[in-house]
């Protein structure tokens, strides 16, 4: 699967680096909310009440609502991300959600649920690629919580780590770097490095292949000198709205 590797720059002062030349249908910022729900029916529909409220359904929001599998490390079981493509979409969100009868509603809603937020952070697409199908055939992501210590040294090594696998045909659909900018995010998590796959099948395949791979055995202590590895786990999509 042939996909086109993204040029990135640094950005010094902050110690990251971001790509300016991300693949049209992917945000800039996320908000993420990780989340455990003891009744996941009743979450899914209170959230499907709020995103067709007037208010909401109006603005397009991109979202996706997922749950988490394999997590073992809190109690999240679900999650939602927000993807804003400026600052201006990720501010008008917040302030619907913070004044609009329609989010006090679904507060009231989710408290009622006995739903307890475990995690919530706001990150920034970092690096991203693409091999440009719709986000619709990207419905299952697995995802690494990594603590990087020297981004300036780590990133590289993953780049070209990330661009050797695609050429085998388990390689992901999608796949990136997020750099996390604010928020609870468990024992020193910088960031997250993300796979996407059309389906469980296809992200399992991906993990016997990538662990099994040379690459992946160069690669792994290399970046153990610049990094540390924290969690992962595997988000399944249960409903995605105005995905592009």
């Amino acid at each position: 699967m042939k996909k086109i590797i993204l040029s990135i720059a640094m950005i010094a002062s902050l110690g990251l680096i971001a790509d300016d030349h991300l693949p049209e249908n992917f945000s800039k910022y996320q908000s993420n909310f990780l989340f455990s729900c003891p009744m996941p029916n009743a979450c899914l529909a209170a959230f499907d009440e709020y995103m067709n409220s007037p208010e909401v359904k109006s603005q397009n929001y991109e979202v996706d609502v997922y749950a988490v599998l394999h997590n073992g490390w809190d109690d999240a079981t679900h999650g939602v991300s927000w993807y804003y493509k400026n600052a201006d979409e990720y501010a008008k969100s917040n302030l619907i959600f913070a004044t609009s009868d329609a989010g006090k509603k679904f507060r009231a809603k989710l408290n009622e649920i006995g739903v307890e937020q475990v995690q919530e952070n706001l990150s920034v697409h970092t690096i991203g690629v693409s091999s440009g199908g719709p986000t619709t055939d990207n419905a299952v992501s697995l995802r690494w919580s990594m603590n990087v210590t020297n981004p300036s040294e780590f990133l590289p090594l993953w780049t070209s780590f990330s661009k050797s696998l695609e050429k085998y045909d388990w390689s992901a659909n999608a796949y990136g770097l997020q750099s996390h900018y604010l928020g609870n995010n468990g024992t020193g998590i910088t960031h997250e490095i993300w796979a996407a796959f059309s389906s469980p099948q296809a992200a399992l395949a991906f993990l016997d292949g990538m662990l099994g791979s040379k690459e992946f055995a160069e690669y792994s202590p290399k970046q153990a000198e610049y990094s540390q590895f924290i969690r992962s786990y595997m988000e399944v999509s249960l409903n995605m709205y105005n995905p592009d």
